[in-house]
């Protein structure tokens, strides 16, 4: 019942997402939700981010076109009466 009563513990993030080095507390830098050990650390994440959306929508949209191909090409499989 005790433990029901403790709130979560949080980990702070002791190393830098981008870089992977060791953050200092004099010297950081929050941005979104994250620490970073300076500003081009945080630009290089944002731009793998940007990259990694953009290459989901592309793979998203050639998935659609994939399926409506099959539409189309099941339609035309169907002898009209």
């Amino acid at each position: 019942m005790a433990e029901a009563t403790q709130a979560p513990v949080v980990e702070e993030v002791k190393n830098c997402p981008a870089c992977k080095k060791p953050l200092k507390k004099a010297r950081r830098f929050y941005r979104n939700g994250a620490y970073y050990c300076n500003n081009n650390c945080f630009k290089k994440v944002q731009a793998q981010v940007k990259a990694e959306a953009a290459e989901a929508a592309q793979d998203a949209q050639a998935a659609q076109a994939a399926e409506a191909a099959k539409v189309a090409e099941k339609s035309e499989e169907k002898p009209q009466a």
